[in-house]
């Protein structure tokens, strides 16, 4: 089984709206949320959805994927914690409480506010998660990322031909990722300080193969953002 977790669980204080969290607002005629979801409903290789949202919103979430077509697409709607590690291992508990775990089982996670996915993102993450056991989505860098120790100096300059941007999708075995998420707990490390989930994973001793992904494939995390999503919108229905 192919599941997709897609990540609407943060309340978006960058986008300065106190009433609404980002992941809702509309792009185009339709909530971000909404565009993001359907290119998973099109894919005829998911079979299941788990939508993880803030615990204040997950009735709102729902109401809100329940007013559009799903396609037939199985789509649950689940409470998220408070970074994306969290959030997606709340996705792997629910299907491993729900479902049950199986050896090719696959885990595709996507945030909520990059509705720009594409169809071919989606397939090259799935096959090179059932080769190589995970995979993470990312672009060449076009800036020279600096390190600054103190946030005042310099601290360090890493070569540039090495330097990629993560996006998502992040796409895992399903059992593998299971198994990282136990190791954790017996190795004592923090979910909760752990931001990342690529850095948490090779961490423990697995490895993730990269899957190019697209400039267009942006995250919507502020107002200037929308508008260039809004700009996009509008060129790409031309």
């Amino acid at each position: 089984m192919i599941y997709a977790g897609i990540l609407a669980a943060g309340v978006g204080a960058r986008m300065h709206r106190q009433d609404l969290p980002k992941q809702f607002l509309n792009l185009g005629s339709k909530p971000i949320i909404i565009q993001t979801l359907e290119q998973f409903y099109i894919n005829a290789k998911v079979g299941k959805v788990i939508v993880v949202a803030p615990e204040d919103w997950t009735q709102y979430a729902e109401d809100l994927i329940n007013q559009y077509d799903n396609m037939g697409t199985e789509i649950s709607v689940i409470v998220g914690g408070i970074n994306k590690t969290i959030s997606v291992k709340a996705v792997v508990e629910y299907i491993t409480q729900n479902y049950g775990i199986n050896d090719d089982d696959i885990l595709i996670t996507h945030d909520a506010v990059r509705p720009f996915i594409t169809q071919r993102m989606i397939d090259d993450n799935i096959e090179t998660a059932k080769k190589y056991g995970a995979a993470s989505t990312v672009v060449a860098t076009n800036d020279t990322i600096v390190v600054s120790n103190d946030g005042k100096t310099l601290s360090e300059v890493p070569l540039k031909a090495k330097m990629l941007a993560e996006q998502t999708p992040s796409t895992f075995n399903l059992k593998m990722l299971s198994e990282m998420f136990h190791k954790v707990v017996d190795n004592r490390a923090s979910i909760e300080s752990e931001t990342e989930l690529a850095r948490l994973y090779i961490s423990q001793g697995y490895s993730m193969r990269l899957v190019d992904g697209e400039y267009s494939n942006m995250k919507i995390i502020n107002p200037y953002d929308l508008e260039v999503a809004e700009a996009l919108l509008r060129e790409r229905k031309v």
